[in-house]
């Protein structure tokens, strides 16, 4: 028969053994945020990302327990490797998280210019927008289609330029599989943003150039600028009529930015944080902001954004095998 002290004993010693088997990050969330979050943008203040961000934050939130805040920390450059690897360098502890596109997870590590070994190194969040990309030229150009710019570049090679933003990235890695898949050689120019891309394209620089859809959508309304081809697999209904790669049978990219988290971030802090973001995109009032900006909202959990992301390192490192960079 039990005595008080031996029960109490008992029960002592069944709670330590409970604590000790209890996963470290099991009820890691409770009381979650009890700081504020730090979320690092791979942009400029005020760019097209950074303004993506400023516009979603306070929704997310609003759907976080505790009175979360976030303080947002711009690191642009480096084709976004200096904001990822930042977050690679962080705390899993919930309080550091970042903005990413696919090139600094799918592209860079591969050319061997990140500290990171690549998506795998990082928890994946959830996807909150994906993006298409078109070549667009002057709103007078002789070029009506991509058969008539590839027509032109393949009896004048290096003669056409295309501008693009960085090298390797989601922009030049599908220019340069379009180049080798029709035999054709382009002139492509680099600048270090679309707004610089346009400006070049406007004032006669180049021929053509790659842009994201929802930058252009003014010139294109005054006739100014023209898209001829759309370079991502996805399509927005604004630009519907017009074709992709792979509806002329070539190899498209695919462009969709998301939130990571340091490896090792606590599982149920992961789920607190898409929970919140999935709330957020459901939100009428984000959502007619961000439609307002052309943005194509698809939130895919973290299930979803990994077989994604996976799928399409699987296909950039194969491009970059054929273009000869990797062995």
């Amino acid at each position: 028969m039990f005595t008080f002290l031996t029960k109490t004993a008992a029960v002592t010693m069944a709670l330590a053994s409970l604590v000790l088997a209890t996963s470290p990050t099991e009820g890691a969330a409770q009381g979650y945020p009890e700081k504020p979050i730090t979320w690092i943008v791979p942009d400029g203040a005020g760019g097209g990302l950074d303004t993506i961000v400023r516009t979603i934050y306070p929704y997310v939130e609003k759907n976080l327990p505790n009175d979360a805040t976030f303080v947002l920390k711009n690191l642009p450059g480096a084709t976004q490797t200096i904001a990822v690897s930042e977050v690679f360098n962080s705390a899993p502890d919930g309080y550091t998280i970042g903005q990413a596109s696919v090139a600094p997870l799918t592209i860079m590590p591969h050319l061997g210019k990140t500290s990171y070994s690549g998506y795998e190194d990082f928890e994946l969040i959830a996807n909150v927008f994906d993006a298409a990309h078109y070549i667009v030229v002057p709103g007078d150009s002789p070029f009506q289609s991509l058969d008539d710019l590839l027509a032109h570049a393949k009896e004048n090679p290096g003669a056409v330029k295309v501008g693009v933003d960085g090298v390797f990235n989601v922009q030049h890695l599908p220019l340069l599989n379009l180049e080798q898949s029709a035999g054709v050689d382009l002139n492509e120019i680099t600048y270090k943003s679309s707004a610089e891309s346009k400006k070049a394209l406007l004032g006669g620089e180049i021929e053509a150039a790659i842009m994201p859809s929802h930058i252009i959508i003014s010139e294109y309304e005054s006739g100014t600028l023209r898209p001829i081809v759309d370079v991502m697999e996805v399509k927005p209904d604004y630009f519907a009529d017009i074709p992709s790669l792979k509806d002329l049978g070539y190899t498209p990219s695919q462009l969709f930015v998301g939130v990571i988290a340091p490896k090792g971030t606590p599982q149920d802090i992961q789920d607190t944080l898409s929970a919140a973001i999935e709330a957020a995109l459901q939100d009428p009032e984000l959502l007619e902001a961000l439609a307002k900006r052309k943005i194509m909202v698809n939130f895919n959990d973290s299930a979803a954004y990994k077989a994604r992301m996976e799928a399409l390192d699987v296909v950039n490192k194969g491009i970059l095998t054929d273009l000869g960079v990797l062995k």
